[in-house]
């Protein structure tokens, strides 16, 4: 069986996908993005990237980096692009084959898996900050479906920084509108994460007082923070007037209190009127001489050369579109922060040193190392219509990429010159996904969440979207508690006669079981799926927390410093017990045959590569001395390695 047979069979890639024709998920993708490339393209672009690098080793009269090896490109592959190591059966096929063109076809079907969508949803989860539950503890289900559908969807990204920026609307309806109400009550605090997650741009200071180290003025910050003034919940004045009514006529924690509080929570709260004002009134503390307190000032965009054309509303009367208007300007493809930050959001991923440093602190292309080569790749993002997955393609296909891991520290003010990835920890969604395919193989063939459509109340099983349609359409206070009693009817028609109704507690219990019936969700170590499908952030105690996974609660705040606390973990606590001591992980079961065979299918399967000839009389004689606890032993003190735990 030749090589490209064993490939397409093995990872049940159709044979048109090795042939050089596109698979049903490339097809899929070609849908999503207004320009698909084909491969030949896709290299053409890597070439000329590759060009402008070299440029920058001549103009320093160096020589450029040696290319990493097959396993160590193999490894870092799997783990940028999906998000975990490969399985034993992926690195042997890889590793044992001498086809030139293998790196190709490993990118191509990396980058057309499931896994890339698993991963790439952490990411995009992880910079919106999306949690389970809102403010008022009450489920953000739809809100993270629609992340998840955009990344499957393949979204251009311009296009989905538009709707969420405008969204409006029902949860149950329009997920995007999540990313307001995840910050309900502090639009202050959600255009100062806006404008440093989409342009890079640190304004959190200009929030309180001028910035004292860049130009940003207050007025600066209170003039953007116009176009999204004015966010309302839908009619939620036909509710306060019902649940005044029932506050006072019903005792605390009836059926009737519990059933209109849940409607305030999960159907009012999570709505989203008022498209933005384009005015807003100076705070009372505002301490300068350009304005005044309780000042009503206009909506205006800075005027600086690297920010779109700037754009201002009127003064005299609120208008109904700015945050529409906020929306097109970021994205405005003349917007130069918009487009230099998400290209090196994606170059940095990827190569693994930004353009420039941190990443969310936007610096002229100008300054760059290679202006040529900054001016290029966002060209390059602009053309594929901010197509993610096919830049990073791209980016893989780069022998900068493909450099051998570099140990080479930048020290301060110097301009990087990409001679290599640096060795860095795994993410926690990365250890976790690694543990999980030593343990289920291929992950991606384990169940996922899904969408949540209905929430358990009771005995009933609402369908929110129909429900919150309903009710917020109501405008007459005397029609909503007319529709909430008989609401209250059906949920109670579900339960035995007699039988008292449950506790506010008990349905929310029941809502939350509802929630992981729909998501497969198993929790903490009490199920085997990917990070992305477990709760947004993992529980006290998984894997997931004691590794660093961001709380989700500040941009970019997962931790990645080893602790006591992992190293109990991965010694004699989950990590132990889930795959070292698990006699049916898959790992465990990939290896077979002769005891040579067996060592070699754990480092592939661990460590993704053979071991040296030393490392294979080592371990000989540890299963010689120990048989079967001795296979174990390899496993922890493999699992247990620093080799294991950092991206090379």
């Amino acid at each position: 069986m030749n090589y490209f047979t064993k490939w397409s069979l093995l990872f049940s890639l159709p044979v048109l996908l090795i042939t050089g024709q596109v698979s049903d998920a490339a097809e899929s993708d070609a849908k999503s993005s207004a320009k698909q490339l084909s491969e030949e393209e896709l290299l053409a672009a890597a070439r000329q990237i590759d060009i402008r690098i070299k440029k920058i080793y001549d103009k320093k009269n160096a020589e450029q980096p040696a290319d990493a090896s097959d396993s160590v490109l193999l490894r870092r592959s799997f783990l940028l692009a999906v998000g975990r190591i490969p399985t034993v059966e992926e690195a042997r096929v890889y590793l044992e084959s001498d086809d030139p063109n293998k790196r190709v076809l490993l990118v191509r079907y990396l980058m057309n898996s499931k896994g890339y969508e698993s991963h790439m949803s952490n990411w995009l989860i992880d910079m919106l900050r999306v949690r389970e539950k809102f403010e008022n503890r009450f489920t953000a289900a739809p809100y993270m479906d629609w992340v998840r559908q955009a990344v499957a969807d393949n979204k251009p990204y311009n296009e989905l920084t538009r709707e969420l920026l405008s969204a409006e609307g029902a949860l149950w309806e329009n997920g995007a509108v999540g990313y307001y109400i995840r910050d309900k009550g502090m639009p202050l605090d959600n255009l100062s994460n806006t404008m440093r997650l989409f342009l890079g741009t640190r304004m959190e200071c200009a929030q309180c007082h001028d910035d004292p180290f860049n130009d940003w003025e207050r007025m600066d910050f209170f003039r953007l923070a116009a176009f999204t003034d004015g966010q309302e919940e839908i009619n939620r004045d036909v509710y306060n007037s019902v649940w005044k009514n029932v506050r006072a006529e019903t005792e605390l924690r009836s059926p009737t209190y519990n059933l209109y509080d849940f409607i305030g929570n999960n159907i009012y709260y999570p709505t989203l009127s008022g498209l933005g004002k384009g005015r807003i009134k100076l705070p009372r503390d505002y301490q300068y001489n350009d304005g005044d307190p309780g000042e009503m000032i206009a909506a205006r965009t800075p005027k600086d050369h690297s920010f779109a054309k700037s754009l201002k509303m009127s003064d005299r009367k609120d208008a109904e579109d700015g945050r529409k208007n906020f929306a097109e300007w970021v994205t405005d493809p003349q917007n130069d922060r918009y487009v230099t930050t998400i290209t090196n959001r994606m170059w940095k991923r990827i190569v693994g040193t930004g353009l420039y440093e941190p990443v969310d602190e936007y610096i002229d292309p100008r300054e760059h190392t290679s202006p040529e080569l900054t001016r290029y790749l966002k060209d390059l993002m602009q053309d594929l219509n901010y197509d993610l997955r096919a830049f990073q393609q791209i980016l893989m296909l780069t022998r900068v990429y493909a450099f051998a891991s570099s140990e080479h520290e930048l020290m301060p003010g110097e301009k990087p010159i990409f001679d290599g990835r640096k060795i860095d920890r795994m993410s926690a969604e990365q250890y976790w996904d690694s543990l999980v395919t030593m343990v289920a193989g291929n992950p991606d063939k384990l169940p996922t969440r899904g969408k949540t459509k209905y929430v358990k109340y009771g005995k009933a099983k609402l369908d929110m979207k129909t429900i919150q349609n309903e009710i917020i359409a109501i405008k007459d206070p005397k029609e909503l508690k007319k529709y909430g009693d008989k609401l209250l009817e059906r949920v109670q028609s579900g339960e035995t006669a007699g039988s008292k109704p449950k506790s506010m507690e008990k349905m929310e219990k029941d809502m939350s079981m509802e929630m992981m019936s729909n998501t497969n969700n198993g929790g903490a170590l009490k199920g085997v799926a990917r990070a992305s499908e477990l709760s947004s952030p993992a529980p006290n105690g998984h894997v997931l927390q004691m590794f660093g996974q961001s709380d989700r609660l500040l941009l970019d705040s997962a931790i990645k410093e080893a602790n006591t606390t992992q190293v109990l973990s991965m010694m004699n606590g989950a990590v132990e017990q889930l795959v070292v001591a698990n006699r049916n992980a898959h790992i465990y079961e990939l290896s077979e045959g002769s005891v040579k065979d067996r060592i070699r299918a754990l480092f592939y399967g661990i460590l993704s590569r053979a071991p040296s000839e030393s490392e294979m009389q080592l371990m000989e004689t540890e299963v010689e001395e120990r048989d079967k606890k001795g296979y174990q032993n390899i496993v922890s003190a493999l699992v247990n390695s620093r080799e294991f735990i950092f991206v090379p």
